[in-house]
């Protein structure tokens, strides 16, 4: 198999235009420029040039494509533990794509592309300083800086190439930085995997540790902790459980890391939690005026994100509305999270309950609002004045019609009745002087995970040691724990612990899952949401009361055994009785149009399509992007 090396477009065509020009006009000193020869020389050019690769992995955290997040369509959108919604089956349609596996699902698909370059990007920014800094024996690692930074640089290109492997298959597999002549061609899947792992082995050795489970310095870089985390998960998403125990342990026994208190599990994913001792590596956001005005995490800006169409906000999160998804939690999450652990520290800080949601303290002053009551006349308003919510109880707040869900135009797609609050922005996140863009990082690995990795690695050698690591992560949560140490077991702690944070799929694939697990997407019908605090009608213009169900999965709540279509509600009239969910299922076709996962086409993205339409496959010559199976 042939070893390719990359150097981006931009370069490539630079130097086309410059072979074109007379070569006298471009001997021209430049000042404030270094040229390419004298830079990669000093210590201070490895970290600069490692800075450059770091500052590539912040990018596929920010905004690739679009105002919504691309890794996490990516990484997420095709497991079963969320709806990926828009305002409507129309909107968001490249998320969607891959959420429902819909037949529209094609390799032009623009969040696939974007992450597939950002990996390749991270690549030929981390071959740049091993190039320079390593060379092909070592020999210009002459100084313990340059040493750490090409250690570095190491487990930055294997883990892009364990992305890749892990959704592509077969990607190129990059060395080397070379001229933009080469032809990158499909890796052979073994050799991929086996340079994954040496790298981070290599790797390790020439990292310092974290400096204790206090060194918030130490969990925003790659180090030795980090690198043996990589390792191990390489080693089991590649099936070497017996080595992967032994890489794992390293992290374990290294005290280094720990779990945060379960009291505390909801803290992971602000800015109150990073750098704490679950953290291994995490991406660091700066408020930086190269990264924006406000700082890195713009795409925050869309509270829509998580709370779309909310009349208001709660007053834990932004209180600035934009456009974007509506991303639930599916049925199918919320059901088994409920069963395993319903109250846990874990379910309360990953999910909550529409009902939940409206009754928790909301920024809103005594006001005096125009109401619609039940009955109304031609929509004659009466004015009541309503409490401040710090006033109010629980009962007062679910009658309170300045909060709760804007349907006055549409019921709220994809949505059945519980929201996911695992990632939703803190007021505590926002950076200096902003109402929207956020500066907490973002995890890349976490203790959690490397618990669960060592778990499922004992479990499939029959190794009982991995009961406790299981344990510890579930006991953490404030859910049961287990008497034994079971795939089956491991597969449903990670599951829960690891909800949305790109584990899932690539897990229901290895483990041979993911024709069952995701066979109701575009398979069964979509949920909508409205809410009983508004009077619902039929055609007629008689009045509808919901009536409460147990559906064949074993969910319970309210619904109206009618067409969608032939119950209206202006969401304005108020039908007397409380803010509670409706939830109403209707097909949107896709199923029927072909949608929905097949085996031997979707285990793998497909190769975007300007790499293989650029990069034809030629198997004489060995060259070229070979497209997937099925795509």
């Amino acid at each position: 198999m042939k070893k390719i090396a990359i150097i981006s477009l931009a370069c490539t065509a630079a130097l086309m235009t410059l072979a074109s020009c007379d070569q006298s006009l471009l001997d021209i000193p430049q000042k404030g420029v270094v040229a390419y020869e004298s830079f990669y020389k000093t210590d201070e050019d490895a970290e600069s040039a490692l800075v450059s690769a770091y500052a590539n992995v912040v990018k596929m955290y920010g905004k690739l494509t679009s105002n919504t997040p691309s890794y996490n369509i990516f990484f997420n959108a095709a497991g079963d533990e969320l709806y990926w919604g828009g305002s409507k089956k129309e909107d968001h349609i490249a998320a969607l794509e891959i959420n429902e596996f819909r037949s529209t699902f094609e390799s032009t698909n623009g969040h696939l592309a974007a992450m597939y370059n950002t990996f390749y990007e991270i690549i030929y920014k981390s071959s740049l300083v091993i190039d320079n800094f390593y060379g092909e024996d070592g020999s210009l690692c002459d100084s313990p800086v340059k040493k750490r930074c090409v250690a570095e640089a190491r487990v930055l290109r294997a883990w892009a190439h364990m992305q890749l492997a892990c959704f592509y298959g077969t990607p190129p597999l990059v060395t080397h930085v070379l001229d933009g002549n080469a032809k990158p061609t499909n890796s052979d899947k073994e050799e991929l995997w086996k340079f994954i792992i040496d790298e981070l082995k290599t790797a390790a050795e020439d990292l310092p540790a974290r400096g204790g489970k206090n060194d918030k310095d130490g969990a925003v870089k790659i180090t030795q902790g980090a690198a043996y985390a990589f390792l191990g998960k390489a080693q089991v998403l590649h099936g070497d459980y017996a080595d992967a125990k032994v890489s794992l342990k390293k992290v374990i026994d290294s005290g280094n890391y720990d779990l945060v208190p379960g009291e505390r599990i909801g803290e992971l994913f602000h800015m109150a939690g990073d750098g704490c001792e679950e953290k291994i590596f995490e991406v660091n956001a700066v408020d930086a005026e190269k990264y924006g005005k406000n700082g890195r995490w713009d795409f925050q800006a869309n509270q829509s994100l998580f709370f779309r169409q909310m009349s208001k906000f709660p007053s834990f999160t932004l209180q600035s509305v934009g456009w974007g998804n509506n991303m639930a939690p599916t049925e199918k999450f919320v059901k088994a999270m409920l069963d395993n652990e319903k109250g846990s520290y874990r379910q309360k800080a990953w999910i909550i309950s529409y009902e939940d949601l409206l009754q928790l303290p909301y920024p809103m002053k005594e006001s005096t609002e125009k109401v619609v009551l039940p009955g109304a006349v031609d929509g004659e308003t009466t004015k009541i004045t309503y409490k401040a919510d710090a006033d109010m109880t629980p009962e007062e707040k679910l009658m309170d019609p300045r909060r709760g869900l804007d349907i006055t135009a549409k019921d709220l797609y994809a949505n059945c009745g519980w929201f996911f609050i695992k990632l939703v922005p803190w007021q505590s996140d926002l950076n200096d002087n902003a109402t929207r863009q956020t500066g907490e990082n973002k995890i890349v690995m976490r203790y959690a995970e490397v618990l669960l990795l060592y778990a499922e690695a004992c479990a499939q050698t029959g190794d009982n040691d991995g009961l406790e690591a299981l344990n510890k992560v579930a006991r953490r949560a404030g859910a049961p724990t287990y008497s034994s140490l079971t795939m089956d077991n491991v597969k449903k702690e990670k599951w829960f612990e690891m909800a949305w944070e790109g584990c899932r799929f690539v897990d229901l694939v290895r483990w041979g899952d993911a024709a069952k697990e995701l066979a109701f997407r575009s398979k069964t019908k979509t949920p909508y949401l409205r809410d009983d605090f508004y009077r619902n009608y039929d055609k007629s213009g008689n009045v509808i009361i919901p009536t409460e169900i147990t559906d064949e999965m074993g969910m319970t709540y309210f619904t109206i055994a009618k067409e969608r279509a032939d119950v209206k509600c202006d969401g304005k009239e108020t039908s007397g009785r409380p803010h509670k969910a409706i939830i109403m299922w209707e097909d949107d076709g896709w199923g029927a149009k072909g949608g929905g996962f097949q085996t031997g086409k979707h285990e793998l993205y497909p190769f975007p399509f300007d790499v293989v339409n650029n990069n034809p496959y030629d198997e004489a010559a060995g060259t070229g992007v070979k497209q997937n199976p099925g795509w």
